[in-house]
């Protein structure tokens, strides 16, 4: 409810404007029961048809009002969620694409799916009619006092089925809640597996893992079917018992009337305008609990963003140096991996200077990927520094550190764009002639040549369908637009043809001329023989540093003499 008045009074003229329609609105509602009351007494008592035409059109008159304020009502409605939701959606997505990757990292991505859907939980939530149900609950009152005014037994009788459907609904709210959050906790799980067998596809059907998923699918589709049944048992409950109590609320208010009419004390009329308001409170009392329980889930939807978006960020602001050398140093850098038992590596010290070729060795598991991050700024050392020109990493603007930075993972991912938008992700305004410039240099051209659109095919599924040389080609242009003077390629070389790699090795040659720095993880041997300085990541827990003596060699070089 919390979230409903901050949302409702983020305008105060416009929750007043509501506020004012909703009085309107049930007001008018009064016409009907009015008269119905007065048909049956004056008209049908007198039969003047002038009474009959004044009462049917003053009704009607009631009725297009009570439609026109109901439609402005809603219209307004709407508008007290239309900012928050957006602003909502805007946050959820900031925070992915700026949380710290070794924070988001630690997130199941089946969770993560589903703080991100979270916002529409929120909004359907949050809807208008949801809304106008909770204003509309004080107005309970004006329908109570109004039976209560032509009959306090039939009065108290509607109190009593309100507070008994007020009292049911919260019950059936609490238990089903807690159902609620073990069926999404099952869902994740359930989802999480169903992604894997969606990415493995290849290995289910290579290894025979059908009957294995089988028994984990059934196994889960078991919990969740127990939940469901469990849930959908708890919620029938709770509305056999809200319509249980609306037909009851009928059967004694006509029986209890029928004896009050018969003894004088209530007239026909009367008795079916009773009804008609006792229907119309308990549809009122009714909608505002189950408002309530959706409103109940939005908050869990809630709390579960705003735990996502507490989690640690990079850092919007910074230093952001006028020119970039290239010099980075390495100040006893350690880091270990939560859960782990030691260190990846620690007292890592190392001064690299400007157009120095890095090239960083060591068995799988051992870091290189991690040091490559680590470079990048994409995750903080545990311990220690990286200083780039003597400035900590930590203290540069991430935005600006990015650019200065032509990065190549290991697993190239791209985004569900096009080509063109995912090679021009750190520089938008790239002109044509430089991004065919870098497309020819990467040896994307051929490739580009055999799609209908080039560079404006789009990119589906993140690029997984595309065959590895590719998606390395197209990570290597969208490194090279950056210009940066520091260059982080992790396994240039791995599941590129001959011409992919002799593409790599020009690259890497050119970028050595210009003086980038080279940071390099390959045992490429035509790329080994250029480096300048070697970091042994095998060497535990301290890594080995080695400088190269004799003149490195270009890789373009080192290729032609092998």
């Amino acid at each position: 409810m919390h979230e409903l008045f901050r949302r409702l009074f983020r305008s105060k003229p416009l929750a007043a404007q509501i506020f004012v329609a909703s009085f309107f609105v049930n007001l008018l509602f009064l016409a009907s029961p009015i008269f119905v009351i007065q048909i049956l007494s004056r008209y049908i008592g007198y039969g003047f048809d002038g009474t009959l035409y004044t009462l049917t059109g003053g009704m009607l008159i009631a009725l297009v009002l009570g439609m026109a304020f109901t439609a402005i009502r809603t219209r307004m409605c709407a508008v007290v969620s239309e900012e928050p939701d957006q602003k909502l959606q805007s946050a959820v997505l900031d925070s992915l694409a700026r949380i710290k990757a070794s924070a988001l990292e630690r997130v199941p991505q089946a969770r993560v799916q589903e703080i991100m859907a979270g916002p529409h939980v929120v909004q359907s939530a949050y809807e208008a009619n949801h809304i106008a149900a909770v204003i509309d609950m004080p107005f309970f009152l004006l329908f109570l006092l109004a039976i209560t005014a032509l009959s306090p037994w039939l009065g108290l009788i509607t109190l009593l089925a309100a507070i008994a459907t007020v009292v049911a609904g919260r019950m059936s709210m609490t238990r089903t809640r807690a159902m609620d959050n073990l069926l999404r906790e099952e869902l994740i799980r359930h989802r999480g597996t169903v992604h894997s067998a969606i990415q493995g596809a290849e290995t289910v059907r290579a290894f025979h893992a059908a009957s294995f998923l089988s028994r984990i699918w059934t196994e889960q589709v078991g919990r969740l079917m127990d939940l469901k049944s469990r849930l959908v048992s708890e919620k029938s409950w709770g509305l056999g018992i809200v319509q249980g109590l609306g037909a009851l609320l009928r059967v004694m208010i006509y029986a209890v009337g029928a004896k009050l009419v018969v003894s004088g004390d209530l007239t026909v009329g009367a008795l079916i305008g009773i009804s008609i308001l006792s229907a119309k409170a308990l549809q009122i009392s009714t909608s505002f609990m189950q408002s309530v329980q959706l409103m109940a889930q939005a908050d869990d939807a809630m709390r579960m963003i705003r735990e996502f978006m507490n989690l640690p960020r990079e850092s919007p602001g910074g230093t952001a140096m006028k020119r970039f050398s290239g010099r980075l140093e390495f100040k006893d850098v350690a880091i270990a991996f939560p859960g782990s038992t030691g260190p990846l590596f620690e007292s890592l010290n190392l001064v690299v200077e400007p157009g120095t070729v890095v090239g960083v060795f060591g068995a799988n598991g051992a870091g290189k990927t991690t040091l490559a991050r680590l470079v990048a700024g994409l995750i903080e050392p545990g311990r220690g520094q990286i200083l780039a020109d003597g400035v900590d990493l930590r203290q540069l603007a991430s935005e600006w550190w990015r650019k200065q930075v032509m990065y190549m993972p290991q697993e190239p991912a791209l985004l569900n764009g096009t080509y063109r938008e995912n090679l021009i992700l750190l520089d938008p305004e790239v002109d044509e002639a430089r991004l065919n410039e870098v497309v020819r240099r990467a040896d994307l051209r051929r490739f580009l040549d055999t799609t209908a659109t080039g560079l404006d095919t789009p990119v589906t599924e993140g690029g997984r369908s595309l065959p590895l040389g590719i998606r390395k080609r197209l990570a290597i242009a969208r490194a090279l637009v950056a210009q940066g003077r520091l260059a982080i390629f992790d396994e240039p070389t791995e599941g590129l043809d001959a011409e992919g790699c002799e593409a790599v090795f020009q690259i890497l040659n050119s970028l050595a001329r210009e003086g980038v720095t080279l940071f390099i993880v390959s045992r490429d041997p035509n790329i080994v023989k250029g480096y300048g300085m070697v970091i042994d990541l095998n060497s535990k827990p301290v890594p080995k540093i080695g400088v190269v003596q004799k003149k490195p060699v270009a890789p373009e070089q080192a290729a032609a003499k092998s």
